[in-house]
């Protein structure tokens, strides 16, 4: 058995750092100030903002849970590591080098 477990490392590290990228920009969208201008717009200005609204929470969302996804990738990936580091190690030991 072969496992590049420094490069399963850096799939980790790289999910880790895609899920604070997503987290801030789930963060930002979720703080879109849209709705404050919306009586100064009349009706029609309303409703275009209602819908950015909802867009950019909608948006917020979904790269909230994109963060999440890449969060439970990169233990995944530390776990993998691990688990792949052991197994050579007792592998090793029984066969005695």
């Amino acid at each position: 058995m072969l496992a590049d477990t420094e490069a399963i490392r850096a799939l980790a590290r790289t999910d880790t750092a895609h899920s604070a990228d997503l987290a801030a920009a789930a963060a930002e969208l979720a703080a879109v100030p849209v709705t404050t201008a919306a009586p100064s717009l009349g009706p029609v200005g309303a409703r275009f903002l209602t819908a950015l609204s909802d867009a950019a929470a909608a948006g917020s969302a979904e790269a909230a849970a994109l963060a999440e996804s890449f969060a439970g990738g990169s233990a995944a990936a530390r776990s993998s590591a691990a688990a792949y580091d052991e197994a050579q190690l007792r592998a090793a030991a029984l066969l005695g080098s």
